[in-house]
């Protein structure tokens, strides 16, 4: 999940509140943590609108590397092949004490709004080799710089202009995410950070965290299969809640439900678990 340029924001004052007992339909289950992660962390509240397309690029240049090491590629992109200048700010970067971009505060999903974007329509006619030279500080360039390709090629037939909005608003948030899916290096989780952190859908990307999570809860059970998590979760997340669940998660994830060593004695869903008292039995806990 790529970082964001601004802090998070919630609602509501956090506040101590554990699940008293067992909830047996997994249905249930589901809403009572939904209830308890808001209640101990606040709900997350979407922050605006964002162009699609850069933060789907951006998500895209950020898989398997640093924030910092994909904010770098885009920006070289954008520097060798400038579009339209906009007025976004750079400068409104994070930095850290030795003036480089802050890797802690940086959230690459809102750096759509401080950085501009290159020119797409000649980024489309680069040769591949040419564009993963461009894009090299990112990482993985040979890989990435073909998706990001296949997403203009796609794009262009689907809409022709180089706007993922306009194809999302075409074709409707289900049939893009199944269409983009099909292109070669953009996942489901991938489109799925896209669309809620550009346009505030309601969906739950499914990262390793949330994967993680919604297993040891026993909503779903899919051992390794992150896609078929998120495809079994959807329907199950109550209206309106699923930006909230997916950041509350990553939180939750990174502090308490770790992978190794989780807080089992201190969660406060650690009643509602089914995965608790096996993790505490065997000792794999802090």
């Amino acid at each position: 999940m790529p970082a964001r340029l601004s802090k998070l924001k919630r609602t509501g004052t956090p506040h101590r509140e554990e699940a008293a007992r067992p909830v047996k339909d997994p249905r249930k289950r589901l809403v009572r943590a939904i209830d308890l992660l808001d209640a101990n962390l606040g709900v997350a509240v979407w922050d605006g609108r964002k162009d699609s397309l850069e933060v789907l690029v951006l998500t895209i240049l950020s898989q398997n590397t640093t924030d910092p090491n994909a904010l770098r590629g885009y920006q070289n992109l954008a520097k060798h092949l400038p579009g339209k200048h906009t007025g976004k700010d750079a400068t409104t970067l994070p930095l850290d004490a030795d003036g480089n971009v802050d890797k802690v505060k940086l959230r690459l999903s809102n750096a759509a709004t401080a950085v501009e974007p290159p020119d797409w329509a000649r980024v489309a006619k680069l040769k591949q080799k040419q564009l993963a030279d461009y894009i090299r500080a990112a990482g993985l360039p040979d890989a990435k710089s073909g998706a990001i390709l296949a997403l203009l090629g796609w794009l262009d037939e689907t809409v022709g202009q180089y706007s993922l909005d306009a194809a999302i608003d075409k074709l409707g948030v289900d049939a893009a995410m199944e269409a983009l899916s099909g292109l070669k290096g953009i996942g489901v989780k991938t489109i799925g950070v896209t669309l809620i952190e550009a346009l505030g859908v309601d969906l739950c990307p499914v990262d390793t965290h949330v994967h993680r999570i919604i297993n040891r809860l026993g909503v779903v059970d899919t051992k390794s299969n992150r896609d078929k998590t998120f495809e079994l979760l959807k329907p199950m997340i109550p209206e309106g809640r699923a930006y909230s669940l997916h950041h509350n998660l990553l939180t939750f994830g990174r502090t308490v439900c770790t992978s190794k060593k989780p807080d089992c004695t201190h969660c406060f869903l650690r009643k509602l678990c089914p995965s608790a008292s096996a993790l505490i039995a065997s000792g794999e806990v802090r």
